[in-house]
C-alpha cells in the first residue's frame, strides 16, 4: 500500500492513528519520502487534505481509523464532492471474519459512502491492493475531480503478497475539436456582451494563465465561480467580480446583461448562478457554451447550445489560435462596465467600529494593506467571510482557500495544510468563533509540525449566519444562535502560539504586524460587532425589512 502511494507522489498524508490501520502506520514509519501529519480531528485531517488537494492539484490523502473515525471525517469527503477536488481516504475495516456481524465499529462504507464518493471499495484480497490504489487515484482525478473511499479490513493488511509492483494509471486527456473552437470563437464574435464564468478547475498556474491569456486575447469579461475569486487578478481591468454567496444586487444585474456565457471549469451551481437563476436552469436567457471534463455535467440541468468535454486550461489555450486581430470595441466598453462595477463593490465608508464591537470590515482593509502579494487565505463558512471576499483584493498570486459546500471548520485545518506545504509564505485564516471551536485544535497540529498559520478570529458569540437568517424570518426571535466564548487569545498562549486580543479598530494594524513578524502561529481574536452582521446589512435594517409596513 505504502509503495502504492509512493508510485502516485504521494508526499504527505494526514491522519488521526487507529488500531484498524496500525500496519500501515508501521510501514509508513519506514518509509522516509512521505510525510505523515497526526492531526486532532478526523475532521481536521480531511480537511487538511482536500486544502492541499486545492494548493498542489494532486489527489489528497486523509488516513482513519473506522467507525467513529470514518464518520468524522465525512464532512471532508463531502466538502471534496462539492468543491471538485480528488481526495483518497483510507479508512480501517473490521476483520474479513467479522463482517456483516455487526462488529465492533462496523460500518457499510458503501451505504455510507455511496452518494457522495465517485468510488468505494473494500480491499478484501490483499494481492489486489496496489490494483485498487492505482484505480483510486485514477477515479479520484479522471473527469470531474472527487473523493475516493478505500476501506482496508484489518487483517488484510497483514497478508503476504507476491504481486507486482506499484503502478499508476495514466489519465486520459479530453479536448475541443477546432470545428468546435471556431464556432466558440464566432459565438464571441457575433456576441456584444460575452461573459466568461471561470471555476474551480483552472485554479492552477496552467489554468490562470490560460484563463488570462484567452480573456485578453478576445477581450472578454471574467467573473468567477464562489470561492474562486483568486482565478484573475481583481485589479486587472477584465475582471468582472466574484459570483460568491448572495452575491450583491449591482453585480448580479450587471452580469446578468451578458447576451453570451462561456463557462469554464465550474459545474454552475445554485450558488455561483445565484440560485439557478444565471444561467437560469434548465433555460438559459442568454446563449451558453460550458467546458468541463464530464459529459455528465453538461446539458443536464441546463440547456448548453454548446457544451464541450475538455480539460479547461487546454480548451482556453487552443482557443487563443482563433482569436481576432483586434479586439472588438462593443467587447471593451462592456468590460469597462463590468470592472468598474467590480471596483466599486470594495468601496466600504462605514463605521470602524460599532457600540458592540469592531466593524469586521477594518479587520479585512488592514488585512489587504499590510499582507503580501502572494499570501495565502484560508477561509471559514460564516457571514465575516462576506466581508473577506468583498474587501480583501485577490489573485495575482494571493490565494483564496474556502470550501463551496459552506462547510464550518474547514479554514484552520486548511491554513495548517497551507503553511506546511508553503512555510515560507504568508498564511492567513479568517474563521468565526464557532467554526474556531470545531476545529481550533489543529492549532496544536500547527505547532508540532512547525507551521505557523495567523488565525484572525471574529468573536461575536453568535452563529452569525444563522443569525442573519433568523433576523430576516423571524425578526427579534432569537433561539438558539447565541454562544458563550473562552478569552481565544488566552487559548491560543495555552496552545503555544501568540495571541492577541483587539477590542479596537486602533489596535489592528499593530495586531497584524505583530502576529506576522511572530515566526510562528499566531491567534487574533477580535471583538466583532454583532450589529453589523453582514457586509450588506445590520441587524436593525434586517429587522426592518422583515417587519410588515404599520
Amino acid at each position: 500500500m505504502i509503495e502504492a502511494l509512493s508510485a502516485h507522489e504521494v508526499e504527505r498524508v494526514f491522519c488521526v492513528p487507529g488500531e484498524s490501520y496500525l500496519s500501515a502506520l508501521d510501514a509508513l514509519s519506514d518509509h522516509a519520502g512521505i510525510d505523515v501529519v497526526t492531526c486532532r480531528h478526523e475532521g481536521g485531517a480531511g480537511f487538511m487534505a482536500a486544502a492541499d488537494a486545492r494548493l498542489t492539484g494532486r489527489p489528497g490523502v486523509a488516513l482513519v481509523s473506522r467507525g467513529p473515525g470514518a464518520m468524522n471525517a465525512a464532512i471532508a469527503v463531502h466538502t471534496a464532492q462539492q468543491d471538485a477536488v480528488p481526495l483518497v481516504l483510507f479508512i480501517g475495516q473490521v476483520e474479513r471474519a467479522h463482517r456483516h456481524m455487526q462488529a465492533f465499529q462496523e460500518l457499510d462504507y458503501g451505504q455510507v459512502f455511496g452518494s457522495m464518493a465517485k468510488w468505494v471499495i473494500e480491499v478484501n484480497d490483499a494481492q489486489r491492493l496496489a490494483e485498487c490504489v492505482a484505480t483510486a487515484f485514477h477515479y479520484a482525478c479522471s473527469g470531474t475531480p472527487g473523493p475516493v473511499v478505500v476501506a482496508l479490513p484489518e487483517d488484510m493488511l497483514e497478508d503476504m503478497v507476491d504481486t507486482e509492483r506499484a503502478y499508476c494509471l495514466p489519465l486520459p486527456a479530453a479536448g475541443a475539436s477546432d470545428q468546435s473552437l471556431k464556432r466558440v470563437a464566432r459565438m464571441i464574435e457575433q456576441a456584444r456582451r460575452p461573459l466568461i464564468i471561470a471555476g474551480g478547475l483552472l485554479k492552477n498556474e496552467a489554468g490562470q494563465t490560460a484563463l488570462q491569456c484567452m480573456a485578453e486575447a478576445f477581450g472578454v469579461p471574467v467573473a468567477t465561480a464562489v470561492r474562486h475569486a483568486d482565478l484573475l487578478a481583481n485589479d486587472h481591468p477584465l475582471f468582472a467580480g466574484h459570483l460568491a454567496y448572495g452575491a450583491p444586487a449591482a453585480l448580479a444585474q450587471a452580469v446578468s446583461r451578458a447576451d453570451l456565457v462561456i463557462a469554464v471549469g465550474t459545474r454552475l451551481g445554485d450558488v455561483t448562478t445565484q440560485g439557478y437563476r444565471f444561467p437560469a436552469a434548465p433555460q438559459p436567457l442568454q446563449p451558453l457554451i460550458h467546458v468541463w471534463p464530464d459529459a455528465s455535467a453538461l446539458g443536464a440541468l441546463r440547456r448548453t447550445d454548446l457544451g464541450l468535454v475538455a480539460d479547461p486550461a487546454a480548451f482556453l489555450v487552443d482557443l487563443c489560435d482563433f482569436a481576432p486581430a483586434a479586439i472588438d470595441p462593443d467587447h471593451q466598453e462592456w468590460s469597462r462596465q463590468l470592472h468598474q462595477v467590480a471596483q466599486s463593490l470594495t468601496d466600504w465608508d462605514g463605521p470602524a467600529d460599532a457600540e458592540d464591537g469592531v466593524v469586521f470590515s477594518s479587520v479585512v482593509q488592514a488585512a489587504d494593506r499590510l499582507l503580501a502579494a502572494d499570501a495565502i487565505i484560508t477561509i471559514d463558512a460564516g457571514n465575516f467571510g462576506g466581508w473577506v471576499q468583498r474587501l480583501l483584493r485577490f489573485g495575482g498570486g494571493r490565494q483564496m482557500i474556502a470550501p463551496s459546500s459552506g462547510a464550518m471548520g474547514y479554514g484552520v485545518p486548511a491554513a495548517v495544510a497551507a503553511s506546511l506545504r508553503y512555510p515560507d509564505r504568508q498564511v492567513v485564516c479568517f474563521v468565526g468563533d464557532g467554526g474556531f471551536l470545531m476545529t481550533g485544535n489543529e492549532l496544536a497540529t500547527a505547532i508540532q509540525y512547525g507551521a505557523r498559520p495567523i488565525l484572525v478570529i471574529s468573536d461575536n458569540s453568535a452563529y452569525g449566519t444563522i443569525r442573519m437568517h433568523q433576523e430576516k424570518h423571524f425578526p427579534e426571535r432569537v433561539s438558539a444562535t447565541n454562544l458563550r466564548n473562552p478569552d481565544f487569545a488566552a487559548v491560543a498562549r495555552d496552545f503555544g502560539a501568540l495571541g492577541i486580543r483587539v477590542d479596537d479598530s486602533s489596535q489592528i494594524d499593530a495586531a497584524l504586524c505583530t502576529a506576522l513578524a511572530a515566526g510562528g502561529p499566531a491567534v487574533i481574536s477580535v471583538h466583532t460587532s454583532l450589529q453589523y452582521i453582514s457586509a450588506s446589512a445590520t441587524i436593525d435594517q434586517l429587522r426592518e425589512r422583515a417587519m410588515p409596513s404599520q
